[in-house]
């Protein structure tokens, strides 16, 4: 297994627990930006890396998992931040959230829009991706 599949392998699972663990834990706000900051710094490296990187199969994997991102991620996230504006008990959520790290629940919204918008944009890279390797293996 070249070491650049390696590597997307432990990123994917790097990420996978990083959601469950914001998901379950409830970390402080520090962790869950920490978080969002790896997420796109992993983002800019592969879309850095697949301009430069001379194999033209990871290349082409990488492009097909950001037009995949760009085209389904983008309005999946748009969803999740329409249900947070919509569902009372999210808002509820929000505003208890607010209250235990001394934030505004504007700015707590602001922040969970952010953080979800890049959870499902890195898992639909992730995920198209994937397909687009078992596609052509």
């Amino acid at each position: 297994m070249p070491a650049s599949r390696r590597l997307q392998i432990v990123t994917y699972v790097i990420c996978a627990l990083g959601i469950a663990y914001i998901w379950v834990f409830a970390p402080p706000f520090f962790i869950t930006v920490l978080f969002v900051v790896v997420c796109f710094t992993w983002s800019a490296r592969l879309f850095i890396a697949s301009f430069r990187n001379t194999d033209e199969l990871q290349s082409a994997s990488l492009r097909y998992a950001l037009a995949a991102a760009s085209g389904y991620g983008v309005p999946l996230a748009v969803g999740f931040v329409l249900l947070m504006i919509a569902v009372p008990d999210i808002q509820r959520a929000i505003s208890s959230l607010a209250v235990l790290s001394n934030l505004s629940p504007a700015a707590a919204g602001f922040g969970l829009g952010v953080s979800l918008t890049t959870v499902a944009l890195c898992l639909t890279f992730a995920i198209s991706q994937s397909i687009w390797w078992v596609s052509k293996r």
